[in-house]
């Protein structure tokens, strides 16, 4: 053995850092030029939208004035059919929109976690990540731009409908409309936190319930009374948390959007009836008040839609940042190495810490390294270590490989064909120097055990292969 260190360290693997926290993820969904398009179809089909009730009521007006009409009538039902165009067309981009932001969250999540070694073995953080990127990650995303998309056409139905009420009906429904804002926001701002608590709350308590639930099948199906029993148990548990988080969830929800009704109700239609009552108003005025009643109340009740959607953002934005959070988690651990002590032998020499390990291993340009001890004693964690810091130099296949994608679909082949079907392919990559082998003789009989030996007694001619296993395999 020369003192040559055969496996290089690649810059490419060393510690890449947090990318960002959690608070910085949220521009990634907007920075999408589908965005830009699917707003501005939003923008151009409220604006046609407004168009309307200015044609509609000049159509009225007209017509109570024996003024000829026909043009804004056409004017009216062209402003009335036209709009579907934009309208459908940002529902398209919408789509688009989710698409694109959810592959680049995934993609996030992807350069996060790669090559990230000490991530590898939590399971806490592997079943995190699992449920919130594989089962969440899409409807959270879907949920809260439908969001971004209702709220930004309801704001501009909003903001045109007030010019409505500014230019075509009586001034007095202006203070009644500035009123309901008002009460709309104080209800929002008191009602604002509890609603962000409980949505995270209950988010939390679903990914809890789903990760049960992905144990459904081998606890059911098997037939094991004792393993059913207690998953059982677990999933009613999780369940009835889930549930009844949900349920206050939405109970909240849906007060705030009572006292919402009354708050954006109340003063018009006071208003209306004070108007009506007046004496002194022009009967003309009623009359264009009674045409516009159905207008009134449709442009009432998209601002109450408007604030509570402001509402919702509350319980909206709380999921997204459980998504963000995994990230940011994954983001922390990837600044940790693999170190400290450990009791294993490598070929028969004892070893104590994981620098001491390395040393061997690096001073080999090929050769074979038996990593054996007893459970909890390091070998996995060794492993880990030289992956990350050797990198692309070594292939780590962990005990658990069932899971990896192969160029070769090797699911009908035996575990002991698929094995070396696993190191053929390994073979042919041309980066790798180090074969890392976690207990792959775990499920093996015998007669597979002495086909996979000679491959691996093959490959240490030209190969440097660190295997861990059990010290009954050397027995």
């Amino acid at each position: 053995m020369g003192s040559e260190v055969a496996i290089p360290r690649t810059s490419a693997d060393t510690q890449r850092g947090c990318e960002s926290t959690s608070s910085r993820d949220l521009p990634m969904i907007f920075k999408q030029r589908i965005a830009i398009l699917c707003l501005a179809l939003v923008a151009i089909h409220q604006s046609i939208v407004a168009c309307s009730t200015f044609f509609l009521t000049n159509t009225i007006s007209k017509f109570q004035a024996n003024q000829a009409y026909f043009a804004d009538l056409c004017l009216y039902l062209a402003a009335m059919a036209i709009p579907y165009l934009p309208g459908c067309a940002s529902f398209v981009a919408l789509q688009r929109w989710i698409n694109q932001s959810h592959g680049a969250l995934v993609e996030k999540f992807t350069s996060t976690v790669t090559s990230n070694r000490p991530n590898y073995r939590n399971h806490a953080m592997r079943e995190k990540v699992t449920a919130v990127l594989a089962r969440n990650s899409f409807p959270v995303l879907k949920d809260y731009l439908s969001f971004v998309h209702d709220l930004a056409s309801f704001s501009l139905n909003s903001l045109l409908s007030i010019s409505v009420i500014v230019f075509l009906l009586p001034t007095q429904l202006v203070s009644g409309y500035c009123l309901s804002l008002a009460l709309c926001f104080v209800i929002v701002i008191s009602l604002q936190k509890k609603i962000s608590q409980a949505s995270s709350r209950s988010e939390y308590a679903y990914l809890r319930y789903s990760g049960l639930l992905c144990g459904f099948w081998p606890n059911a199906a098997l037939g094991n009374t004792h393993n059913e029993s207690i998953w059982r148990a677990q999933r009613e548990t999780a369940g009835r948390e889930f549930y009844s988080s949900s349920n206050r969830l939405e109970a909240l929800r849906q007060s705030g959007n009572v006292l919402l009704a009354a708050a954006s109700l109340g003063p018009t239609i006071f208003l209306i009836v004070a108007i009506a009552r007046d004496g002194n108003v022009a009967p003309t005025i009623i009359a264009a008040l009674i045409v516009s009643l159905t207008r009134i109340f449709l442009i009432v009740n998209s601002l109450s839609t408007l604030v509570y959607r402001v509402l919702d953002y509350s319980s909206l934005h709380a999921r997204l940042k459980v998504l963000f959070d995994a990230r940011s988690d994954l983001a922390t651990h990837a600044r940790e190495t693999i170190a400290g002590v450990v009791d294993i032998w490598i070929n028969k020499t004892r070893i104590r810490n994981v620098s001491e390990g390395k040393s061997i291993v690096a001073s080999s340009t090929c050769g074979r390294f038996t990593v054996t001890g007893a459970n909890g004693s390091g070998k996995s964690t060794f492993l880990l270590a030289l992956k990350q810091e050797y990198g692309e130099a070594c292939f780590l296949l962990p005990a658990d490989y069932a899971n990896l994608a192969w160029t070769k679909d090797c699911h009908t082949l035996s575990t002991g064909q698929r094995l070396a079907e696993h190191l053929a392919e390994i073979l042919e990559i041309k980066a790798v120097r180090c074969i890392l082998l976690d207990e792959w003789d775990a499920n093996l009989d015998g007669d597979n055990i002495q086909k996979i030996e000679k491959i691996l007694h093959s490959l240490s001619a030209t190969k440097v292969i660190v295997e861990a296993r059990h010290s009954r395999s050397q027995t």
